[in-house]
């Protein structure tokens, strides 16, 4: 059996899985103070009646981290960079860097030294700071400077966490791996104690099997190797709803996605049957990161989005005042709409209709209020989409197949999940002409996509045979290899056996055979005329996605 919980913005919902059919579902408001009680709660609720020993994997959606980082509620970070000579890095970083001399080119050569001396000098000035983060340009080609340095600060310093950008990131855009080690750093005490208070929770409630923590990209991870990586933890709960639609509905076709909660809707793009990721990693503050994440839009409509009439008309969210008055709230919301429309049959239609008398205008009945207040939901959602349908149409083509093949991304079908979807995505549906679909089980889907998510992880390896080695950034690795013999297939080859070593180390190694390629490149080294080697990248990854379809029938509701 499977246990599967999604902190939400309003609820946090949990399941039980077995064998891809839904046994128990369980609800209860987050707890926005303490998280944790929440998660508490609706782990209580969810069991009864069930096994807990049969229980194999516990899987979490948290908003532990997004929330700390959206509040700022962070640790501050000593930020040591080796930036070499180019692009000028003042601003465009979070925290305040500090710029080490030493440098390491593009092909992992040494072209100068680091100066101690200097490293020392800041650990000083810094002295007291619990997080630090260490970031090489070019670290991913040759990590032994960023290692140099990280030791160093471990010495003098002493942080209770230091995080390498080439560990976090194999890929070469430096100002992203900058801020994932600095988010990453900035994050670690408050998701060190939260996954401490959960592993407590968790023993105590008589259940044996590992937790897992899902990442942005809709993988898992352990919770100790999470521990090490939190940054990856940003953004799950969009992340769980695409799983759940994965598990729920899997489209085939080009299709929109909504996950649409209490508080906002979460829209995603999904063609040949994945959600597409967000081109190069997601932004947190406005900051460009390196972690892989899903691309997602959220826009402030949800069921509890607040409903008022000024001066400039009728107004819906993206404020949120609790819940609708229909469901015992105090102020008119989306939800009352909804149920005064008929397009839902929760809620106490009394109360309702109260709500919308509330915010009619002096010539308007309750159900012109009621479908007034979705026509103005529904533009802000369209509108959302819209906007992303013209930045996917933008977006730059970089082979030739794509020039050659490439189709216009146009959606034929529009699935729905969370509370309010049953009456919302009709309507969205309707306004952009596709089908609509909102499967069973979508009041909880995001609990059953954190659920049935698969743990993944992955890495880079970048061989120069022309010099004679290859690294893997992630696992700080730099390994000599025969210069005549080293090619392409043998980069693979190594590239598989290191993937298996880093989810051996996460403690997810039975999960290598669900690997996939995810990006090759080969090109020679040419010198006086002759080739004398060749550059190769190599990136592998475990494969994010479900373990199973799930089935299940009207859950969630209570």
């Amino acid at each position: 059996m499977l246990l599967g919980i999604d902190v939400g913005g309003t609820f946090t919902d949990a399941v039980v899985i077995q064998d891809g059919h839904v046994l128990a579902s369980a609800k209860t408001p987050t707890t926005h103070g303490e998280l944790l009680a929440g998660i508490i709660t609706v782990i209580d609720k969810v069991l009864t009646n069930i096994d807990r020993v049969a229980i194999r994997r516990v899987a979490l959606s948290t908003t532990i981290v997004t929330n700390a980082l959206i509040e700022g509620k962070i640790d501050q970070v000593a930020l040591l960079l080796l930036p070499g000579p180019g692009l000028n890095l003042a601003g465009l970083t979070p925290g305040q860097p500090h710029f080490l001399s030493g440098y390491t080119d593009h092909r992992g050569r040494e072209q100068a030294a680091l100066v101690k001396q200097e490293v020392i000098a800041v650990c000083h000035e810094l002295g007291g700071m619990q997080a630090a983060a260490v970031v090489g340009k070019f670290a991913v080609r040759n990590p032994a400077q960023e290692q140099q340095v990280a030791s160093w600060v471990q010495e003098y310093l002493k942080p209770a966490q230091i995080t390498s950008g080439a560990e976090l990131s194999g890929s070469l855009n430096y100002l992203r791996r900058i801020n994932s080690a600095y988010y990453n750093s900035a994050v670690w005490r408050i998701f060190t104690n939260f996954a401490a208070a959960i592993e407590t929770a968790i023993v105590e409630r008589g259940i044996a099997a590992p937790v897992y923590i899902l990442k942005a990209d809709g993988g898992t991870l352990p919770l100790p190797a999470a521990q090490n990586r939190p940054v990856e933890t940003i953004f799950t709960g969009p992340a769980a709803s695409v799983l759940g639609i994965m598990a729920l509905a899997n489209p085939a076709e080009a299709a929109i996605s909504l996950d649409i909660g209490g508080t906002s809707t979460d829209i995603a793009l999904w063609q040949n049957g994945v959600p597409l990721l967000a081109p190069g990693g997601a932004s947190v503050n406005n900051y460009p990161t390196a972690v892989r994440s899903f691309w997602l839009c959220s826009v402030g409509i949800g069921g509890d989005s607040y409903v008022r009439r000024e001066d400039t008309g009728l107004l819906v969210g993206p404020i949120r005042r609790g819940p609708a008055m229909a469901s015992g709230g105090a102020e008119p919301a989306v939800t009352d709409a909804l149920r005064v429309a008929g397009l839902i049959d929760y809620g106490d239609e009394a109360l309702a209709r109260q709500a919308m008398a509330s915010v009619a205008a002096s010539n308007q009945t309750p159900e012109d209020a009621a479908w007034e207040t979705l026509r103005v939901a529904v533009n802000t959602v369209c509108q959302a989409i819209g906007t992303m349908l013209s930045e996917q149409a933008a977006r730059p083509v970089y082979k030739v197949e794509d020039i050659v093949h490439g189709e216009a991304f146009t959606p034929e079908l529009l699935i729905g999940v969370g509370g309010a979807a049953k009456g919302l995505a009709p309507l969205v549906a309707e306004q952009l002409s596709i089908p609509w679909q909102v499967p069973p089980g979508h009041m909880v889907a995001n609990a059953i996509g954190a659920a049935s998510a698969r743990p993944t992880t992955e890495i880079t390896l970048r061989a120069d045979s022309a010099v004679g080695y290859y690294t893997v950034p992630e696992l700080g690795i730099k390994q000599p290899v025969d210069k005549r013999k080293f090619n392409l297939a043998a980069a693979w080859t190594a590239a598989e056996a290191h993937l298996a070593q880093r989810a051996a180390i996460g403690g997810i190694a039975d999960a290598v055979q669900v690997s996939e390629r995810v990006y090759e490149e080969e090109f020679n080294v040419i010198r006086s005329f002759n080739t004398i080697g060749k550059i190769m990248t190599c990136k592998l990854q475990l494969k994010p996605g479900v373990l199973m379809p799930v089935q299940a029938g009207e859950v969630g509701n209570e």
